[in-house]
C-alpha cells in the first residue's frame, strides 16, 4: 500500500511535471504561433509595402523614360537653336562686312560729291570773277565804242568840213575861171556854184 502510495505520488510528481513541461511548450507554441502570425502580418506588410513600391518604382521609370525623352527634345531642340544661332552669328557676320563696305562706299561717294561740289563751288566763285571781270570789259568796251563813236562822228563831221572845202575851192577855181572869161557872173550862174559848195 504504502509502495503504491508512493509510486502514485511519483507518477503525479511525473505528471505534474509533464503538465508544466505541456504548459511551457503551450506557451512556446503560443508564442511561436503568435510570432509566425506576426512574422506573417509583417510579410504581408512587407509584400503590401514592396508592391505599393513596385508601382511607384514603375511610376518613377515612366517618369524618368519621359523626361529622358523631354530631355532628348529639348538637347535635339537647343541643338538646332545652336546651329540656327551659328548660322544667325554667320549671317549677322556677313552682313556688318556687307554693311561696312557699303558704308565704306557710301563714305567714298559722300567725299566725292563733297569733291565735286567744292570744285563747283570754287568754278562758281571763278565765273563770278569772270562774269565781273566780263562786266568790266563791257564797260570798256562800251566807252571805246562811245569814244569811237564819238571820234567817227568827229572824222565825218572833219571829213564833211573837207568835203566842203575842197568843193569850195574848185567852186572859187569856176568862179575865178569865168571871171577871168566873162568879167562877171550872173545870179543864175553863181547859184549852181554855191549848191556845188553845200554838196
Amino acid at each position: 500500500m504504502k509502495q503504491n502510495q508512493q509510486k502514485l505520488d511519483k507518477t503525479i510528481r511525473v505528471l505534474n511535471e509533464t503538465k508544466d513541461k505541456l504548459a511551457g511548450r503551450e506557451r512556446s507554441l503560443t508564442e511561436l504561433t503568435e510570432r509566425k502570425s506576426s512574422t506573417r502580418k509583417s510579410l504581408d506588410e512587407v509584400k503590401q509595402e514592396k508592391l505599393h513600391t513596385d508601382i511607384e518604382l514603375a511610376k518613377l521609370i515612366s517618369d524618368n523614360s519621359n523626361l529622358e525623352e523631354k530631355l532628348n527634345e529639348a538637347i535635339e531642340k537647343i541643338t538646332n537653336l545652336e546651329v540656327q544661332s551659328n548660322l544667325n552669328i554667320e549671317k549677322s557676320s556677313k552682313m556688318e562686312q556687307i554693311v561696312l563696305v557699303k558704308d565704306k562706299d557710301i563714305q567714298k561717294k559722300e567725299e566725292e560729291m563733297l569733291n565735286k561740289v567744292n570744285e563747283l563751288l570754287k568754278k562758281n566763285e571763278e565765273i563770278q570773277h569772270l562774269n565781273i571781270q566780263i562786266e568790266d570789259l563791257k564797260k570798256k568796251l562800251n566807252d571805246e565804242i562811245k569814244f569811237n563813236d564819238k571820234q567817227i562822228k568827229k572824222y565825218k563831221a572833219f571829213e564833211a568840213q573837207m568835203s566842203e572845202a575842197i568843193n569850195a575851192k574848185k567852186a572859187i577855181e569856176k568862179i575865178k575861171q569865168l571871171l577871168e572869161i566873162k568879167g562877171f557872173l550872173s545870179d543864175k550862174e553863181l547859184e549852181p556854184l554855191l549848191n556845188e559848195i553845200k554838196d
